[in-house]
């Protein structure tokens, strides 16, 4: 048999990382969505809570949105030569569904307020089973819930200005193929699997925002906190492969053992700032600008409770990274509304970062809708396309991947979402 380390799990759980980057979703109302999310200077129903809640100043009466949008990502893998071939790894076919829902009540005059319920940050990503980077990440899933309730007070007739708090749940889980590293370099025997699940306790923020309307002209501008989501009782469980020799097996049960694990989760604050001007009696459109403090991710650390060797920190190095959003809608008819929109997302991931967890890289997004109103009800419907393209970690003949799993992926996202409103005025 051959000799083993004790040191035998470096890069267990990189997978924190993972939620950065192209993982902020901002997908939560169908009409914001059919305009590329460029709403930051409008309110025209309840979602206006997670796009600029100051909006709330201009709703009437109670006001009721919600909907779901359905992402269908999709992924491959070409590993760098000469140690791939020309193969072409696939990620599995996956549906995610985050959620938003808005109500909000207008008081008086003046004092308006709200809650809601959305996931802006999540991750899903699985590889199929003959993906040679599972030690890295075969199924990585992290979901957040953002629960806001928000007051709005109209300082006057055109200027509201409203804040809350943000009280942030985190979900997360990680399955990877658990090695136990030989003695010589670049080597390593498959022991098993490792799976880590926890949940955050509740962190706390604050989401605030200025709206001015006026005649034809609307501008807006938004805040939203970093948050942090302490993990503090996860669990990582171990599994281990039925022909492991008696001696494998007993070394990798003596390392791997069931544990507690602690890590704490940073999402970064953000700020955007939109112009909306009515074109014609019938056409607007709106342009915003947005800038996301993806620094944040200096490292991650991980603490497992019972067995220190375990213990890592975890470099990442984002880099604050802007959204440019442009938008327009035509009112077509009294009850019909067609939407469009664009967004340039640039990402903040380095390229020692791209991994199976993560293969992020600035995106182009494009964005069509039709919106349907009938007095108090109202359904906005639609679909984008996430063009993400491909990204290499190997630059000049050099990969530059931290794990050393270097190769080029390629990926993009279907997107059709769909959304519900009544008002009672």
């Amino acid at each position: 048999m051959h000799k083993m380390s004790l040191v035998i799990i470096i890069g267990l759980f990189p997978f924190l990382l993972a939620y950065g980057a192209g993982f902020g979703l901002g997908e939560f109302g169908g009409r914001a969505i059919g305009m590329g999310n460029a709403v930051t200077a409008q309110a025209y129903d309840a979602s206006t809570l997670f796009y600029n809640p100051a909006g709330l100043g201009f709703l009437e009466g109670t006001n009721f949105y919600g909907g779901v949008t359905i992402i269908d990502p999709a992924a491959n893998f070409v590993g760098a030569k000469p140690y791939f071939g020309d193969t072409v790894y696939d990620a599995k076919e996956q549906i995610f569904p985050p959620v938003g829902i808005f109500i909000s009540h207008r008081f008086s005059e003046k004092i308006a307020a709200g809650i809601s319920l959305t996931n802006p940050f999540g991750l899903g990503l699985a590889w199929e089973d003959n993906f040679p980077g599972s030690a890295i990440s075969k199924d990585a899933t992290l979901e957040s819930y953002y629960i806001t309730p928000v007051v709005s007070y109209k300082l006057m007739p055109e200027l509201s200005f409203a804040v809350g708090p943000d009280l942030v749940i985190t979900k997360l889980e990680l399955k990877r193929n658990a090695l136990l590293f030989n003695t010589a370099p670049g080597t390593g025997t498959e022991v098993g699997e490792a799976d880590l699940k926890g949940t955050s306790s509740i962190g706390v923020g604050f989401t605030a925002g200025l709206m001015y309307q006026k005649d034809r002209l609307g501008l807006g501008v938004m805040y939203r906190h970093s948050i942090n989501n302490k993990v503090d009782d996860g669990d990582a469980t171990f599994t281990f492969l039925d022909n492991l020799d008696a001696s494998t097996l007993a070394i990798a049960q003596g390392i791997l053992v069931d544990q507690k694990v602690s890590t704490e989760i940073d999402f970064p604050n953000y700020f955007v700032a939109g112009v909306h001007y009515m074109i014609m009696e019938k056409l607007g459109a709106e342009f915003d600008f947005a800038w996301y403090g993806w620094d944040v991710f200096k490292e991650i650390s991980l603490k497992f409770k019972d067995d220190a060797r375990l213990n890592q920190t975890l470099l990442e190095n984002y880099e604050n990274s802007i959204q440019l959003r442009v938008g327009a809608h035509y009112e077509l008819t009294e009850n019909f509304s067609l939407r469009a929109g664009y967004i340039y997302d640039k990402t903040p991931q380095p390229i020692e970062s791209v991994s199976p967890l993560l293969p992020d890289d600035t995106r182009n997004d494009y964005t069509v809708g039709i919106g349907y109103k009938n007095g108090n009800f109202r359904v906005d419907g639609g679909y984008m396309y996430v063009d993400i393209g491909e990204r290499t970690t190997v630059e000049d003949g050099v990969g530059k991947n931290d794990n050393g799993f270097n190769g080029t992926y390629n990926s993009n996202a279907n997107l059709y979402f769909i959304s519900f409103g009544y008002s009672i005025k």
